[in-house]
């Protein structure tokens, strides 16, 4: 297993009795009354884990939820040389969730695109930067592992803006037994139709040269038929940064696969930026809940 840095005794034991207990049902009688105790006496900090990728670290931020019944775990993915926290510190979202019972869970990303693996002609900052296998074998692992976080008894999420939606849809896909739902905004799915774009360019080599590249495995459109979480949708029309076609075809494919019936949200004002993503905080948070809520009526 990789290796966990930086991660003192006392957090370790606040971490596991808030995160494991408090959203777990395979607990005990004395563990559960930890995290009680920890929670009523508001003792819980917010946690940074350094995490290895290839010869460095990489942070994980843990959000703890704010109340004392936990409903589950969101995964929060950032979008391209974002801020890991910027959604937290820009919009009402982290607070919102975090009151409504659920834990936070945010990698640092960084300039990832949640690619399969690098090419001889990606860019060398961009190759750094963590490929998807570290978020799914080893951050989920690690997280499953030591915290009991993410493990499939208890009810999870994976949220992300920008190219974290793009990590988002590819991480439903990859673990589509692991998850309860997701919310996507603002994202990329289809790079053949932004041939041009620098990003993509810098990491696959140009489209022109390496066809098979932008229209393989990371192309996610093209895996639209094998999604089958609930799913939420937005983008702003008027997106200058990312086409708002990008979303409508993963929204018209995912109907034409008829596997589920995705939500969506395509206002006509707004950008790509936090004004437009604090619009959708409300949104995502009843898409969620109204999950839980579903979820929680049929076991009844």
């Amino acid at each position: 297993m990789q290796k966990i840095s930086g991660f003192t005794k006392l957090c370790l034991i606040l971490m596991l009795a808030a995160f494991a207990t408090s959203c777990g049902n395979k607990t005990n009688e004395q563990s559960t009354s930890t995290a009680r105790n920890a929670l009523q006496l508001n003792t819980l900090p917010d946690t940074t884990l350094d995490i290895v990728w290839k010869k460095t670290t990489r942070k994980v931020i843990l959000l703890p939820a704010h109340s004392l019944t936990c409903r589950g775990n969101i995964l929060l993915l950032h979008g391209w040389n974002l801020s890991p926290s910027g959604w937290c510190e820009q919009t009402s979202l982290c607070d919102s969730l975090r009151n409504a019972g659920f834990n936070i869970i945010i990698p640092d990303m960084g300039k990832s695109l949640y690619a399969t693996r690098s090419y001889p002609e990606t860019m060398g900052t961009m190759a750094e930067q963590p490929l998807r296998s570290w978020l799914t074998d080893t951050v989920l692992v690690i997280l499953s592992d030591s915290f009991q976080v993410f493990t499939k008894e208890t009810k999870n999420f994976v949220v992300g803006l920008s190219t974290g939606a793009r990590g988002a849809f590819a991480v439903g896909l990859d673990k589509a037994d692991l998850f309860d739902g997701a919310v996507l905004l603002s994202g990329d799915y289809d790079q053949t139709r932004m041939s041009d774009d620098n990003i993509m360019t810098f990491f696959y080599g140009s489209y022109e040269e390496f066809p098979e590249r932008w229209k393989g495995e990371d192309n996610l459109l093209k895996r639209a038929a094998e999604w089958k979480l609930p799913v939420y949708i937005g983008h702003a029309k008027q997106d200058p940064v990312v086409p708002c076609e990008q979303s409508e075809l993963l929204y018209k494919a995912l109907i034409k696969a008829d596997n589920v019936k995705p939500e969506s949200n395509f206002p006509s004002d707004f950008g790509h930026d936090y004004t437009y993503w604090e619009s959708e905080s409300a949104n995502i948070l009843n898409f969620i809940r109204s999950i839980c809520d579903r979820e929680l009526t049929s076991e009844k």
